[in-house]
């Protein structure tokens, strides 16, 4: 946990931090460019890509950040849910704070996404991408 991080640990959160950030661009960029020039609806457009990028960077973040080839049965599921909570918690914050200048609002928002992206990778560490052993069980 935090009292003990090491320096594989903090490796291993930058490299959750890249491969979401990662997702984030391309998520970005492809809502902008399917709702904008392609004309699609914004909320069904960028709902249905949230949701098609969640599968797509569990797996980056399992093989990627964590070096696994697999993990428990309910790994998916617990990142999913940590991946709509999170968005939930900066959809929030930056509702309640909008300010309408863009540096304020920029900031609020990197510091709440920046804030979920961290307890993001502490949760989804502890929880989400667990090793199985030969007979199926956890390892912790």
């Amino acid at each position: 946990m935090i009292g003990t991080f090491s320096g594989a640990e903090a490796r291993r959160l930058l490299r959750f931090l890249a491969v979401g950030g990662g997702f984030a661009v391309g998520y970005g960029a492809a809502t902008a460019v399917l709702t904008g020039p392609v004309g699609l609806p914004v909320y069904a457009t960028s709902v249905v890509l949230y949701a098609l990028c969640i599968p797509a960077a569990f797996l980056m973040q399992m093989r990627v950040t964590f070096g696994l080839k697999r993990t428990w049965a309910a790994g998916f599921p617990v990142y999913a849910a940590v991946q709509i909570l999170s968005l939930a918690l900066v959809t929030a914050v930056t509702t309640r704070f909008v300010t309408g200048h863009v540096l304020p609002d920029t900031l609020i928002f990197l510091s709440s996404a920046g804030a979920a992206a961290v307890l993001s990778f502490f949760v989804s560490q502890r929880f989400a991408f667990r090793q199985t052993g030969q007979n199926g069980s956890r390892k912790v």
